[in-house]
């Protein structure tokens, strides 16, 4: 009967220990505090409008939360040419953040990142820094 009793007791700390890791920050603080200005009015940022951009290992792009996916560097061009032009007759900036998988070859990246650039839309590589 003591047995089963310490057993439910180690089950409930170890519930508790994990309840608190996963609700506890993990993520490395910055030691640099940034400036403050009591000068500069507090104004309400930029209209935006943020897209996601999967590429698989294959070189198919994924948009639209990947529920779309588009077959080469061809269609993505027309695609984004099109929510690009969108964006601008809603007053938005339009912004492109490029998510390759991790063994996606580095020429489907570029080849995004270079049709962003021919378009004059802003773009972000999302990487994963990789622990040793």
């Amino acid at each position: 009967m003591a047995g089963a009793s310490m057993i439910r007791l180690i089950d409930v700390v170890f519930i508790l220990l994990f309840g608190f890791i996963s609700i506890s920050e993990i993520s490395e603080r910055s030691k640099v505090e940034l400036p403050k200005s009591s000068e500069t009015p507090a104004s309400n940022p930029d209209k935006e409008r943020v897209f996601f951009l999967g590429i698989d290992q294959q070189g198919h792009y994924l948009v639209e939360n990947e529920s779309k996916t588009l077959a080469g560097a061809r269609e993505l061009f027309f695609y984004l040419r099109d929510q690009s032009g969108a964006a601008r007759d809603r007053g938005e900036n339009m912004r492109v953040r490029i998510r390759s998988n991790w063994d996606t070859p580095i020429k489907y990246t570029m080849a995004a990142a270079d049709i962003c650039d021919n378009l004059g839309i802003v773009k972000g590589i999302d990487v994963r820094r990789a622990t040793l």
